[in-house]
């Protein structure tokens, strides 16, 4: 008995100098773990910061807008948001505080001229959005997409007046969509003489907007777009049992100072 208990103690000692170098190589390879990915989430909150330094510093309007659908919703008379709309409000309103800066909301049909002529975050198109619709209009020749009429499914098309190609969401045998197109743009405000800015997020349906709200915070997403000052971007995303998945960029032009 007493050899069995030498030879595990033996054992013991001449193990102990591999088991202490695997312990401390562990160690050193959970604390450059733990420094990689905390470098990565600074660098990603960097990035944020700087998209959003200009306009968070300045206290934005989150601009939302809302369905007028007349008399026959009376216990809505202001209007009806969508969901998606909702989602994205809370989004970009979740990546402002948590980089230290605040937004104000307000309801698209509320702003006064003055506010018009403010630093904006629209969110959604100009079928719900009248600031968006106003700025989209203003921005004609400046901006290479656009949204058009949908009529057969009483929707928007995302429009590329560059190639006069059309991007439309595509829908099941009952009619509901299932993938939808946005558009991002970051531009001067064409309603501001001095340096104010515009951010819209908006999708031909609810699911695309907050799919372009998302992408905002999204760190491939800022790191692609580091260099760009003004832009706009086409987004397309899968829209399954009302929920929006795989958002992915068909295509980025940047937007000429001027």
């Amino acid at each position: 008995m007493g050899l069995a208990v030498g030879g595990v103690g033996g054992w013991l000692v001449q193990a102990l100098p591999d088991i202490s170098s695997n312990l401390i190589a562990a160690a050193i390879g959970g604390v450059l773990v733990w420094l990689s990915t905390n470098a990565r989430r600074r660098l990603g909150l960097v990035r944020a910061r700087r998209f959003w330094r200009a306009l968070g510093g300045r206290h934005p309007l989150i601009v939302l807008g809302a369905h007028d659908l007349g008399q026959q919703r009376r216990w809505a008379r202001a209007g009806v948001v969508g969901m998606g709309d909702i989602g994205a409000l809370v989004e970009i309103e979740a990546q402002l505080r948590k980089l230290g800066f605040a937004g104000r909301i307000a309801e698209s049909r509320q702003l006064s001229p003055r506010e018009l002529s403010s630093d904006l975050v629209l969110i959604g198109g100009p079928v719900a959005n009248a600031v968006a619709r106003t700025m989209l209009e203003n921005l004609t020749g400046v901006i290479s997409y656009g949204f058009a009429e949908d009529r057969d499914h009483e929707a928007a098309v995302v429009h590329d007046v560059r190639t006069g190609r059309v991007f439309a969401p595509q829908y099941d045998e009952s009619g509901y969509p299932v993938s939808d197109h946005a558009l991002i743009i970051r531009t001067r405000n064409p309603l501001a003489p001095d340096t104010s800015e515009i951010v819209i997020v908006a999708g031909c349906w609810e699911h695309g907007t907050a799919a372009a709200a998302e992408k905002l915070g999204d760190r491939k997403f800022l790191r692609t777009m580091k260099k760009m000052e003004h832009f706009e971007v086409l987004l397309e995303t899968t829209v399954v049992n009302g929920a929006h998945y795989n958002a992915k960029i068909v295509e980025t032009r940047r937007i000429p100072a001027g």
